[in-house]
């Protein structure tokens, strides 16, 4: 194609100035091409590999939290909807939480919001380093996080649930001491994510509103309230 391209032109110019030879076509249908093709080639490939690059970061960005790397509402919502949907033994369980920083806007307002982001970051990489397998964890918004996924059984999602918040206080950002009020649930049948947050939400404001730095379980006729110290 690029010698038909090249051959074209070179063949209009022949009519107009009878001088060039057809020996000189012949070179610069074969020559030109092999000149031109590289540079066409490459500008074409770094242009391929810039819009890809392009379109992968928008991708992330749309998926991702900006401040924590972490996985934003929308993405949480499609990977703990995909783990709900995979077959699972009976023995396994299907848990969500919703976890909220305590006394936050109190962080924000005395050590202000540098010291409040780097709470939110350290608290997204305890999230991301003790998460197990199957587990998704997610920055729904402020100082808010949501996690969701499969257990081995009920006490399994539990020992880890209170696990976290042990460890979050246990970290020190900045010298600070953490603690974070969580919510869960396990997910009973039929049951949508979105149901399940409103339940796990509501047991996050009995934690809340029962000393906070602890987790509390959503079950039938209302939530059970387990401390952690």
């Amino acid at each position: 194609m690029a010698v038909l391209l090249t051959f074209i032109p070179v063949w209009i110019w022949l009519q107009i100035d009878p001088v060039i030879s057809k020996r000189d076509i012949y070179i610069s249908c074969i020559v030109l091409p092999l000149l031109i093709s590289p540079s066409c080639s490459i500008g074409i490939q770094r242009a391929h590999l810039k819009v890809r690059h392009l379109a992968d970061r928008n991708e992330y960005l749309a998926n991702h939290d900006e401040l924590t790397g972490l996985p934003n509402r929308r993405a949480f919502f499609a990977r703990a909807g995909a783990l709900m949907d995979l077959p699972r033994p009976s023995t396994q369980a299907f848990a969500c939480a919703i976890a909220d920083i305590d006394d936050f806007k109190s962080i924000n307002d005395t050590a202000g919001h540098e010291t409040g982001d780097l709470v939110l970051k350290a608290l997204s990489t305890v999230l991301a380093e003790i998460a197990p397998e199957d587990v998704t964890v997610a920055r729904l918004g402020g100082e808010e996080f949501a996690m969701a996924g499969l257990f081995a059984s009920e006490a399994a999602a539990r020992i880890w649930f209170e696990a976290l918040v042990r460890e979050v206080a246990c970290r020190r950002p900045d010298g600070r001491k953490v603690t974070i009020s969580l919510g869960w649930c396990i997910a009973e049948a039929e049951e949508n994510m979105s149901a399940q947050l409103s339940r796990a939400d509501h047991a996050l404001y009995q934690a809340k509103h029962g000393g906070k730095n602890r987790a509390v379980r959503a079950v039938s006729g209302g939530p059970r309230m387990i401390a952690v110290a």
